[in-house]
């Protein structure tokens, strides 16, 4: 969890299981470079970290309809929201209940 952007994605780099701590690298939306931080994990369910949607090669997943997510949660489904967000693609499926999400402005073609 992150104060100002909610969920970040991130890459553990160890975990110490007797502090219950994990080091992780972190990318800061609009930055370039990697932020390391240590994460207290008594503070999420189960004391374990969420599980992040990547294919083979690392790259997050973004799916229409969130069922076909491989993990489902809080994180998972606001990063999928905002990725198509940021794709201008408001609309966005979890079975079938439909998500909009307002742009603020006109997107041509979609009506």
């Amino acid at each position: 969890r992150d104060n100002a952007h909610g969920w970040l994605p991130a890459h553990v780099l160890s975990y110490d299981t007797a502090a219950s701590t994990a080091n992780v690298s972190v990318s800061i939306p609009g930055g370039t470079a990697s932020e390391e931080r240590s994460i207290d994990l008594t503070t999420y369910e189960s004391a374990t970290l969420p599980l992040q949607n990547v294919n083979e090669s690392g790259t997050p997943i973004v799916r229409e309809d969130m069922c076909d997510l491989p993990s489902l949660h809080e994180a998972a489904i606001l990063y999928n929201l905002r990725a198509r967000h940021v794709a201008s693609l408001p609309y966005t499926r979890v079975g079938d209940i439909i998500i909009a999400m307002n742009p603020f402005r006109w997107i041509d073609g979609i009506y």
